[in-house]
Order: structure tokens, then C-alpha cells, then sequence
């Protein structure tokens, strides 16, 4: 008795795999300029929230230790054993939390290189801010000052901008200047366009 068997066709035909790589590569082409703009918005965003927690920072330790703290901008590599010999810069490109006191022990709070997060992000802004033992902002040189300490967070070739301000109370906010007034994100009508203006 012969019997036909059917044989049971299982996988991909050559058609359908190459019909598939085309349409995957199409999808790649179209969505990679939009992935490269929001990987750049993301490195702006994240150097700004380490600004913004950094300040936060600062002002916590200022508090628990009850004494003066500062948060500088600095080209040098922030570091436990280089941390008296940083040096604040205006638009520095790291930045670090340091005690003010040279004989307290455990002066190095915390620091970060920007190389770490992208070698594009520029933070534009005072060479620092120091915060007394009630967490009230002073400049560098240990003067009450009048007005919203600004930092202003860009990278090149992304076309967006964050700033993030601490008022003289010790409130620190993170904005995004291209929101319309209105926007729980946006920086107005809290800081002028000419405070921060957008990318």
C-alpha cells in the first residue's frame, strides 16, 4: 500500500526573510534621527538633574554637619586626595561639594566629571554657591546673596537647554526655557528668557 506523505514546509522562505530585513532596515533609517535627538535631550536631562541633586546635596550636608558646604564649578578632576586643590571656575565643566573648613575631616562630599556622562555638556553658570549650617545660599567668598543662582546645562549639537537655580531661601528647581509660561516645567515667569534662555 503506498501512502503519500506530505512533507511539512517549516521556517522562513529566502522572499519572506528578505522582505523582512527591508522593511526592518526602512524602520532603522526613518526612527534613527529621532533616536540620536532624544539620546541627546536624555545627557542634557540627566547632567541637569545631577546639577539639581547636587545642590541638594550640598545644602543636606550643610545642614546635618552644621557648617559651611560649598558646590563649585571646576575643570579640575573632582577627587577625595585633589579636593583642596580644586579650584572654582565660572562655567567649569565638573563640579563637586566640598566643606569649607580645611581641618574637617571627610571634606569631600561628592563630584562628578562630565567626561563620565558626555564630553559635549557645558553647564554655564557662577563658579559656585556655598550654603551655611541653616542651608542658606552665600557666595564663595561667605556673602548673603540677593538674587536665584543660575546654572544653565546645554550640549553641543542638541537643541535643548535646562537651568537649574537655587533661590537665596535654598530652593533649587530644574526648568526647561522652551515650555510656555503655564507648563509646570517651564521656567517662566519664575526666570526671564534673558536668565535662561532657550537652546
Amino acid at each position: 500500500m503506498l501512502t503519500s506523505r506530505r512533507s511539512l514546509q517549516r521556517g522562513f522562505t529566502m522572499l519572506e526573510l528578505m522582505v523582512t530585513v527591508v522593511i526592518l532596515a526602512i524602520l532603522i533609517g526613518i526612527g534613527m534621527p529621532q533616536m540620536a535627538q532624544w539620546i541627546q535631550r536624555m545627557t542634557v536631562s540627566s547632567a541637569s538633574e545631577l546639577i539639581q541633586n547636587g545642590l541638594r546635596q550640598a545644602i543636606g550636608e550643610a545642614i546635618r554637619r552644621n557648617t559651611e558646604v560649598d558646590f563649585i564649578l571646576t575643570d579640575g578632576t573632582p577627587s577625595v586626595s585633589g579636593v583642596a586643590s580644586l579650584v572654582a571656575k565660572q562655567n567649569g565643566i565638573n563640579w563637586a561639594i566640598r566643606v569649607v573648613d580645611a581641618a574637617a575631616a571627610n571634606r569631600y562630599v561628592n563630584g562628578h566629571a562630565t567626561k563620565e556622562l558626555s564630553s559635549g555638556v557645558t553647564f554655564q553658570g557662577p563658579a559656585g554657591v556655598r550654603f551655611n549650617g541653616s542651608g542658606r545660599v552665600l557666595d564663595l567668598t561667605g556673602s548673603a546673596v540677593g538674587g536665584k543662582q543660575i546654572f544653565r546645562v546645554t550640549r553641543s549639537g542638541a537643541e535643548v537647554a535646562y537651568c537649574v537655580f537655587v533661590t537665596p531661601g535654598a530652593a533649587v528647581k530644574m526648568c526647561d526655557p522652551s515650555r510656555t509660561s503655564g507648563d509646570p516645567r517651564a521656567c517662566q515667569p519664575i526666570l526671564t528668557a534673558s536668565e535662561c534662555p532657550a537652546a
